[in-house]
């Protein structure tokens, strides 16, 4: 039995490069890293996870993760734009203690551009509290992040979840109900 020969165009390979990536306007287009493509048009569409501390230069940041969709390529540049904020497990482990409630909770906002973002909030209660009063925090909480996000574009909900301002108005929120010793953000989330 014969074999077949592959043809020269089936031997050629296309050469690949490398084209680097950079953040979103968030963090001034800074540059995250670099990826080898055949075609610059293949990028579109992969997703960059990145530790917040390597953007912001701040080592308290560093339980925290941020994601980037490559959505344009231009000049061998690969542009992005900000999807999401996570924390760290580890961190989340650390942020809890015994004697104390930990509330999660998780809601679907509409900012003031039409877009969805899903926000988790998490409060650390300075002592065990009943189950009515924690009811009341979730409410509480609803209600500003409603009001906040409907007065407020998507871009900048993502870099107040990561400056810590939009943390620390929800505990502003919430200490009218019951005192918190932590309020943070464990995921926000941009859908499109």
């Amino acid at each position: 039995m014969a074999t077949k020969t592959p043809s020269s165009q089936e031997l050629k390979k296309k050469k690949k490069k490398w084209i680097s990536i950079l953040a979103s306007s968030e963090f001034n287009n800074y540059e995250i890293g670099e990826t080898i493509v055949d075609e610059p048009e293949h990028a579109i569409g992969r997703r960059i996870e990145v530790n917040l501390m390597m953007l912001t230069k701040d080592p308290k940041k560093q339980n925290f993760n941020v994601y980037f969709d490559i959505v344009d390529v231009k000049n061998n540049q690969a542009l992005t734009k900000l999807v999401a904020y996570k924390i760290q497990l580890a961190q989340l482990k650390r942020i809890t203690r015994s004697g104390k409630n930990k509330l999660d909770d998780s809601f679907v906002y509409n900012s003031k551009d039409g877009k969805k973002i899903t926000i988790k909030p998490i409060f650390i209660t300075k002592t065990l509290t009943y189950k009515t009063t924690l009811k009341e925090i979730r409410k509480a909480v609803r209600k500003f992040l409603t009001n906040y996000t409907k007065n407020t574009n998507s871009s900048q909900i993502m870099k107040d979840v990561i400056d810590n301002h939009l943390q620390k108005e929800m505990k502003n929120a919430v200490k009218k109900v019951t005192p918190v010793i932590n309020s943070t953000v464990k995921m926000a989330l941009l859908e499109d």
